[in-house]
């Protein structure tokens, strides 16, 4: 065994001194080995009685397991909150807490060591500087897109005899579809020989349909 013995009492005191404070309190000199050997000494005293159905201290036995097994995880877990909150406040440069055990320094080196790797790892890095010579030179402008003016397709331009009134007669050099004036509707066809309004007769002539015979 380590040390001098611990009891139900001493953990007990422990359990009540970590509850009420808000930092570390100063445990016994090996308080976390001499605690688990008298959680195994009942442990082992209680394996004992239940070989004697018979024996009173058995379920009293098992009782102080039960309450001292409690006590001691709700102590772990009451120190490792405070030392996890400890290694948060190292992160804005507080000092490391008073009162660690070698259990507990070791917890707190670890968690230290993880904030600060993964903090470095989410930092933003910054842009690399331009040189002088790239700052110095302004970077060109695109040039705006050149505007085409659409070719405009002008009319074609229509004889002279179109715009005067009364009748030409022309041949027809190849069928042309049928097409209606005001007075009256042809139906052309290759070497007819007829007698067409001017200004039918003129636009026709300009596009090669038909040769004016006489005006």
């Amino acid at each position: 065994m380590t040390g001098d013995a611990i009891g139900f009492s001493e953990i007990s005191d422990v359990h009540r001194n970590e509850r009420r404070s808000k930092i570390l309190t100063k445990l016994p000199v090996d308080f976390y080995v001499r605690a688990e050997e008298h959680l195994q000494k009942l442990r082992d005293e209680h394996c004992a009685a239940l070989q004697n159905p018979g024996n009173p201290n058995t379920m009293l036995i098992w009782d102080q397991i039960t309450k001292l097994d409690t006590r001691l995880k709700h102590i772990y877990e009451i120190r490792e909150r405070k030392i996890t909150l400890a290694a948060l406040d190292n992160m804005v440069g507080a000092s490391q807490p008073d009162n660690m055990t070698k259990r507990d320094k070791a917890l707190y080196d670890k968690l230290v060591e993880v904030l600060k790797g993964f903090r470095e790892s989410k930092e933003i890095k910054e842009c690399p500087k331009r040189s002088a010579a790239a700052e110095a030179k302004p970077e060109p402008k695109p040039e705006p897109e050149k505007f085409t003016q659409p070719k405009l397709i002008e009319p074609e331009p229509v004889a002279a005899e179109a715009k005067s009134e009364g009748t030409i007669i022309v041949q027809v050099l190849e069928d042309i579809p049928a097409f209606v004036s005001l007075n009256d509707t042809y139906n052309l066809k290759k070497d007819d020989m007829v007698t067409l309004p001017s200004q039918f007769a003129s636009l026709l002539s300009a596009r090669g349909k038909v040769r004016i015979v006489s005006a």
